[in-house]
């Protein structure tokens, strides 16, 4: 490929995020969420959010949404999906790629967080542990416990964050881990279940 074919390419690509980012803020807007200055959202992003939801973001999110805008991503695409009086608090200069933020209760992301690619941050069961309450044909949340990620913390790709974690600010979690239990301040932890690996020191 030439190189003006591929400046074309880059221009086309920018134009296309541009305007996928108006749209998406655009629909945000239309779900009542509140939301800061200059926050991007390129590709397409999946919004479900019952009216009795509520969401707030604060200035300067960076949100990737599928396209390949992330190349770790691939084509996946993001999602904030939350359910009756459910509430989702995203801080200042947040930046996330494909990730998805399901809530039937509360989930608190604070400022200057790294959401690395496909990471999926739930704060519910999602289904029952009784098998008796599994079978209902209604929706049954099982356990829900609010999920709260402290400032400058960074989450590598494709991780799991579940339901009542605290991640401790400034700490790092490796990509790959699923973190069952909270994770204090200024440590490195990951695995399944993620464990503290060590302190970081100043």
């Amino acid at each position: 490929m030439s190189k003006a074919v591929r400046q074309i390419v880059r221009f086309f690509k920018r134009v296309r995020n541009r305007i996928s980012s108006y749209y998406n803020l655009l629909r945000l807007k239309m779900y009542g969420v509140q939301c800061g200055r200059h926050c991007v959202i390129h590709g397409k992003l999946y919004v479900h959010l019952f009216p009795s939801a509520k969401v707030k973001i604060g200035d300067n999110l960076y949100f990737s949404s599928g396209w390949g805008v992330n190349a770790l991503c691939a084509n996946r695409r993001g999602m904030i999906y939350a359910t009756h009086d459910a509430c989702i608090t995203i801080g200042n200069n947040v930046g996330m790629s494909s990730a998805v933020l399901w809530t039937h209760k509360k989930i608190t992301i604070g400022n200057h967080v790294k959401i690395g690619g496909n990471c999926i941050i739930i704060d519910t069961d999602a289904h029952n542990m009784d098998f008796k309450l599994r079978r209902s044909p209604s929706t049954d949340w099982g356990v829900s416990s609010p999920v709260v990620i402290e400032d400058d913390v960074f989450i590598g790709m494709n991780c799991l964050i579940l339901k009542g974690v605290t991640i401790g600010a400034r700490s790092i979690i490796a990509a790959g881990s699923v973190v069952t239990k909270s994770i204090p301040a200024d440590c490195i932890a990951g695995g399944n279940p993620a464990k503290v690996i060590k302190r970081i020191s100043e």
